[in-house]
């Protein structure tokens, strides 16, 4: 039987960035360029910039999201092909990245 855990690795944000597909309720959004509405189960790259999807997240699979497990589950069975990485520290990252540029 097998279980999804999260293990860290040090990556480069910005290429996560670049290449990430963000999954919301229904449809997902590019984190590159922003373009919504994205069919998340089809889609390879981006069909406004163009930029090839490696990494995958959901704002779903929080730390209060009970079913957590199963939602990444789902996407995973859906996206094997991309990595998924936790969205709560993706944010965190990103965000203390963009105060830091913002007090420069």
């Amino acid at each position: 039987m097998s279980f999804y855990i999260r293990i860290w690795q040090a990556c480069d944000i910005h290429e996560i960035t670049k290449n990430l597909l963000i999954v919301g309720d229904v449809t997902a959004d590019c984190a590159a360029c922003r373009e919504l509405g994205i069919a998340y189960a089809q889609a390879k790259s981006c069909p406004k910039c163009g930029v090839t999807f490696r990494f995958i997240t959901s704002r779903l699979a929080g730390k209060l999201d009970l079913n957590r497990g199963a939602t990444v589950k789902r996407i995973k069975e859906r996206r094997p092909d991309l990595t998924f990485i936790d969205y709560e520290d993706y944010k965190e990252i990103t965000g203390k990245q963009q105060a830091r540029e913002f007090f420069k």
